[in-house]
């Protein structure tokens, strides 16, 4: 398959908007926020053709799950790809220096 259909859940959704409120209403800095948001947007769309390429997590049960990661500007994106629908399921985008285990076990791996 030469690319995947991209499917930002609600809870990934839900991110990208606390993301753009945080930056730009409580820092004050809308232009960085929208920054932001667009490059966060422009690497998931990466995932159509390039998501095969990276290893999923290392920490379990997530790992035989298949979730993948990866970074864009100070963010990790969390996802799973299902080959077999053709689709990547992009699951929660949350800031690097947050607790990553504890964001992980709040997703619904099922998705």
């Amino acid at each position: 398959m030469d690319s995947f259909e991209i499917v930002i859940t609600p809870d990934a959704e839900a991110d990208l908007l606390e993301i753009r409120d945080y930056i730009a209403y409580t820092l004050l800095v809308p232009d960085v926020a929208l920054d932001y948001i667009r490059v966060i947007r422009r690497e998931i769309e990466k995932l159509s053709y390039m998501t095969v390429s990276i290893a999923p997590i290392d920490k379990e049960p997530w790992h035989s799950r298949g979730v993948h990661k990866i970074i864009a500007k100070n963010f990790y994106i969390y996802y799973r790809l299902d080959e077999s629908s053709g689709r990547v399921y992009v699951m929660i985008v949350i800031y690097a220096k947050r607790d990553q285990l504890k964001a992980l076990k709040k997703i619904p791996i099922d998705h």
